[in-house]
């Protein structure tokens, strides 16, 4: 049976099928190479989104480190007495040693309860967490009224006995990181904790204090320790302006009253607070820490703790200010530990760098080569993309082999690829012109090719000897970086930063700026960045006016294919009238 009816029916014995076919032939090849061609220009371009990706990555993930100073110019602090001081170094740091005194530690706000542990003298539970239990002897329930309010009957520490309603507020409090009065009411609302009597009574704790404190937002955060037994609350933040402050009631609407802020002050009374501060005594070698009554807290009132600055004297300067134990100076940050003297002593981390160098030759090589790699690797024979023909008649497994191979030698010799390889090592090999030195190069410090495709080495003991020899080489030719292009005649600009400013640049800038950059905007014109090919790139307009061609043909081959079977079914017609005249005139005949 054929496509556009039945054949043979004449008796012509004609293989109608198998003609329209061999018709088809030369048009199908002609498309069976568009397609190839097609698919060839999305596997490069694929490819070439792959390049960019990583590209981008060396260039923003990797390159960016070696332009630092604390990678190339690490330089390392060390304490000698670490119980007092710790430091650590900055690139601008100077190697010198730095006499150090610390008079006081700086501290942070801070409350825990005492010795004597949480007091709960009210109840038999003698390791009750619920706050019901600490402030008051008991909480029962009373009854429900015609309203659905339920009451309950409260006995407080004196042994005094009242009914109250379950939202009648038990006990209010606020709480501030500074020592400041509330500016408006909106931040007294958001900082000020409530309980009501149905809050106790339904079994508030002591983690649920610690959690709604933390909850408020402020600096202050707070935390009971159960094993321990004990309740704390500190500021985050150290200094004297950094405080906890705590308000006894509250005097918005609706929860003013005595009782809620006596029964406040004696929860916290109850939680038996003591300040916490760091000091040494005149009969004591070094700092530590001690206990400071700060007295009881009463209804109505704001007991509150401050922080404090430390103070540091570095080479005979005083520092008075420290905060958070810690202070930069000349490049050294200084870790106050405890009071006493000591010294620091800044000298260049030779091992980080050395360690960071061959981290670079390690990353460079590790794109140069899959780049080279790239470049290098030839068409595999004869092999190319299966038309869809071809496909039809193999398994998965021989079209996953077949498309390995032909997908080899995509960027063979490719032009993009060969510039960026030969930017990269001009980057590497172009001695850097503003050192000012017998080191400014990268073989000068023991980085040099290994072989003609600019595969790099590095002579370990040839960098400890220049490191030695200039401690700022290193840095000086990774790092540096001549912009001043801008006092340069406009007419000569272009040509100044394409030589001067790029042999003053040093070779981490250089592909940072140059190399990579330049690589990257030729693969983002001619293969864009995503596999999309609407992308306006070289490759996507190609590859769009390809797939146009190719509709355009094919509605050309069905035209075609469809004249055939018309050339064919009038054949058969002509054929079976001719049969039938043949029968009129001959088949009576014997």
């Amino acid at each position: 049976m054929g496509v556009n009816g039945l054949y043979g029916l004449s008796g012509s014995g004609l293989d109608i099928e198998s003609m329209v076919k061999a018709g088809m032939l030369t048009r199908q090849n002609q498309y069976d190479k568009m397609y190839k061609k097609e698919v060839k220009n999305e596997w490069l371009k694929q490819g070439f989104n792959e390049i960019y990706t990583s590209l981008n990555t060396f260039k923003y993930s990797t390159l960016s480190d070696y332009k630092m100073s604390s990678k190339m110019n690490a330089m390392g602090a060390e304490s000698g007495d670490t119980s007092v001081i710790k430091a650590t170094a900055n690139a601008d740091a100077v190697a010198m040693t730095h006499n150090v005194e610390v008079k006081s530690l700086s501290q942070n706000a801070y409350l825990m309860t005492g010795n004597e542990g949480i007091d709960r003298s009210n109840t038999d539970a003698s390791s009750s967490i619920y706050l019901k239990d600490i402030v008051f002897q008991s909480i029962e329930y009373s009854h429900t009224d015609d309203d659905n309010y339920a009451w309950y009957s409260v006995v407080d520490a004196d042994g005094n006995s009242r009914t109250v309603r379950d939202d009648e507020v038990a006990l209010s409090f606020s709480v501030q990181d500074n020592a400041e009065a509330f500016s408006n009411e909106t931040d007294q609302v958001k900082q000020t904790i409530h309980y009501t009597f149905a809050d106790l009574y339904e079994s508030k704790t002591l983690n649920d204090l610690a959690a709604d404190i933390k909850n408020l937002n402020t600096n202050v955060t707070a935390s009971y320790d159960a094993t321990n037994d004990a309740f704390t609350l500190y500021n985050k933040e150290s200094g004297s302006e950094a405080t906890v402050s705590l308000t006894m009631g509250s005097s918005l609407d609706g929860y003013s009253g005595t009782d809620s802020s006596a029964n406040a002050a004696a929860l916290f009374n109850k939680l038996n607070l003591k300040q916490s501060v760091v000091t040494k005594e005149d009969n004591e070698e070094t700092a530590s820490a001690k206990l400071k009554d700060i007295g009881a807290f009463t209804a109505e009132d704001t007991k509150s703790v401050e922080g404090s600055e430390g103070t540091v004297v570095i080479d005979g300067r005083e520092y008075s200010n420290v905060k958070d134990g810690k202070i930069t100076v000349s490049g050294v940050t200084y870790s106050l530990a405890n009071v006493g003297k000591t010294t620091v002593s800044v000298t260049q981390d030779t091992t980080a760098i050395i360690d960071n160098v061959k981290k670079f030759v390690e990353d460079y090589n590790k794109i140069l080569d899959d780049l080279t790699e790239k470049y290098n690797t030839k068409p595999s024979g004869d092999y190319e993309p299966l038309s869809k023909t071809q496909e039809a008649s193999m398994t998965q497994e021989q079209i996953d082999k077949w498309t390995e191979k032909a997908k080899e030698g995509l960027f063979y010799h490719n032009d993009i690829l060969r510039g960026l390889i030969s930017d990269m090592r001009d980057a590497i090999m172009t001695p850097v012109q503003s050192v000012h030195s017998s080191y400014n190069s990268a073989s000068a410090i023991g980085i040099t090719s290994s072989n003609n495709q600019g595969h790099l080495q590095l002579d370990e003991d040839k960098l400890k000897k220049a490191l030695a020899a200039d401690p700022d080489c290193v840095y000086e030719i990774f790092a540096s970086d001549q912009d001043s292009y801008t006092s340069v005649n406009p007419n000569q600009r272009q040509s100044y930063m394409a030589t001067d400013d790029y042999n003053n640049r040093g070779i981490a800038n250089r592909l940072y700026f140059n190399a990579i950059t330049d690589g990257i905007s030729k693969v983002e014109d001619y293969a864009g960045v995503l596999a999309d090919t609407n992308d306006q790139s070289t490759l996507g307009l190609l590859i769009t006016n390809l797939k146009t061609k190719m509709d355009n043909f094919k509605s050309l081959m069905d035209d075609f294919q469809t004249q055939l079977y018309k050339k064919y079914d009038a054949l058969e017609v002509m054929i079976a009238q001719m049969n039938s005249q043949y029968n009129t005139l001959f088949g009576g005949q014997q």
